[in-house]
């Protein structure tokens, strides 16, 4: 007798909503559609693929949904799938709802594909802030701390970074650790910052990452732990913060006599970190810029 053929293996519940998600597409429903781009995009479900992303994106865009207008603006701004094209994700800015108008100053505050304009900047991020947008929020924020298009206040600055903190923002949460470290605009209590930051490096927060990596190293506000630093500290250098390369580089110079046996000393290692940290010396605009692109 012939062998029997083998049984195919029986759908997974993501093949069952794959399949229904892929039917509303093909129907023309354009949440669908912005949300097949989603798994696209970060290769959930499906191989990860931003030109396929981006053209679904593109049909969604053109439906009017806002969430798309927002990502395919992303996309043609970092050319993901897309040219490069600065004054096209204006125009979908200009076109979405709340997401859309936090991103337009964005493109204000930075003068991408509009005229540098912090006035008009921090009055975009304004509007949305008091609709309870947390982007918004953590950007008007930023504004009142830096003076941009804002009379500089740390206090207004705490107080806008807590109320999107509080919504999960990762970057309000980081920025507010730093306020209670300093007592900038709000109350020197250590001990508050160090669960701030902890709370941004669940979500993978560079800066503090690093901000906490050196809590760890002084030991005072947490018990001392070498291994914890290092850990911290290049999570954050191997994505270009500069302190923690640098920081980082002088832990693995030379071996130290206690944690010597978990975390010797590698120079060669050490070296590239520091070399790269030189690189960005005096570059600090460039810096603040890549943080705000982050935080999109």
């Amino acid at each position: 007798s012939l062998p029997m053929a083998p049984t195919p293996a029986a759908p997974t519940r993501m093949d069952i909503e794959m399949a229904e998600l892929r039917r509303q597409v093909d129907r023309g429903d354009a949440e669908a559609q912005t949300n097949l781009a989603s798994c696209y995009a970060k290769g959930d479900g499906v191989e990860q693929d931003y030109f396929e992303a981006a053209r679904l994106y593109r049909l969604a865009t053109e439906q009017g949904d806002s969430d798309a207008q927002v990502a395919l603006r992303m996309c043609l701004r970092n050319g993901t799938g897309e040219t490069h094209d600065h004054a096209a994700a204006v125009r979908l800015f200009r076109r979405a709802a709340k997401k859309g108008h936090a991103s337009l100053g964005i493109c204000f505050y930075q003068g991408l594909g509009v005229p540098l304009d912090h006035d008009e900047a921090a009055r975009l991020y304004r509007l949305v802030a008091e609709q309870g947008l947390a982007l918004g929020q953590y950007n008007y924020g930023t504004c009142f701390s830096r003076g941009r298009g804002v009379k500089q206040d740390n206090t207004e600055a705490a107080r806008w970074w807590r109320l999107a903190a509080d919504q999960g923002d990762v970057d309000a949460q980081s920025f507010l650790g730093d306020s209670y470290y300093v007592g900038g605009g709000v109350p020197l209590d250590r001990s508050e910052a160090v669960r701030w930051w902890r709370l941004a490096v669940d979500q993978d927060q560079i800066t503090a990452q690093a901000n906490l990596a050196q809590c760890y190293a002084a030991g005072g506000v947490l018990p001392r732990d070498d291994i914890e630093a290092a850990r911290l500290f290049r999570l954050a250098a191997e994505q270009g913060v500069a302190v923690a390369q640098v920081l980082l580089g002088q832990i693995l110079f030379v071996e130290d006599p206690v944690v010597g046996s978990v975390l010797p000393a590698a120079p060669g290692e050490a070296a590239q970190f520091l070399a790269q940290a030189a690189q960005q010396t005096g570059n600090e605009e460039r810096q603040e810029r890549r943080l705000e692109a982050l935080a999109l």
